[in-house]
């Protein structure tokens, strides 16, 4: 568990999730190329095995990882004697808060060996961001999320996410505004009790 410096990606792991599966292509080929030039089962092994890896590993692989990230997230909490008042699984974190002692723990979907712990008053805002755009009845969203700042690194978290623009008076638009404006109100009282005020 970390207690500071807040890191939302770690970029040896987005490059390696990326392009580790293109040189074991590369390799493959090589291989292929130097070894089994007149083809047969060797050649199709070598061409064909690395690249089902690689796809393999795009579609399920970077997943797995955060699937059981999490799940190993809340036992190290529950062995800590963090109070899981209030949790929340976004599509590239998770956010937890005790309330009883002011913490919050944070996971990140490009950094999921880091476990980040620290007290709620180290975040210094917090704030419903509903993406309302356009005009008349052009106005809607797309987007709506909490917001805040752990030190100066902003942490978004998505309660809707669509690839249309939706109606501000929708039923899904208003459930993820209610959504952010619980969680403002959560992380502020978890502030509140961290600083004692």
């Amino acid at each position: 568990m970390q207690s500071e410096g807040v890191k939302k990606v770690n970029y040896v792991y987005l490059l390696a999730a990326i392009f580790a599966p293109i040189a074991l292509i590369v390799l493959g080929g090589w291989i292929g190329y130097q070894f089994f030039r007149d083809g047969g089962t060797g050649a199709v092994i070598c061409f064909m095995g690395p690249t089902a890896l690689a796809v393999l590993w795009w579609f399920f692989g970077v997943t797995t990882i955060w699937k059981q990230r999490k799940k190993k997230m809340m036992k190290q909490l529950d062995e800590q004697g963090f109070a899981r008042n209030h949790t929340f699984f976004g599509r590239g974190q998770t956010v937890v808060v005790d309330q009883q002692q002011g913490k919050v723990a944070l996971l990140f979907f490009w950094n999921p060996f880091v476990l980040y712990v620290f007290p709620a008053s180290r975040i210094s805002n917090a704030w419903t961001e509903d993406g309302a755009g356009g005009a008349g009845f052009l106005r809607g969203t797309s987007r709506v999320s909490f917001l805040f700042q752990v030190d100066r690194v902003k942490v978004r978290v998505d309660t809707f996410t669509s690839n249309q623009r939706w109606k501000m008076e929708d039923p899904k638009v208003l459930e993820g505004i209610s959504k952010a404006d619980l969680w403002v109100q959560v992380l502020s009282q978890a502030r509140q009790q961290s600083t004692g005020v």
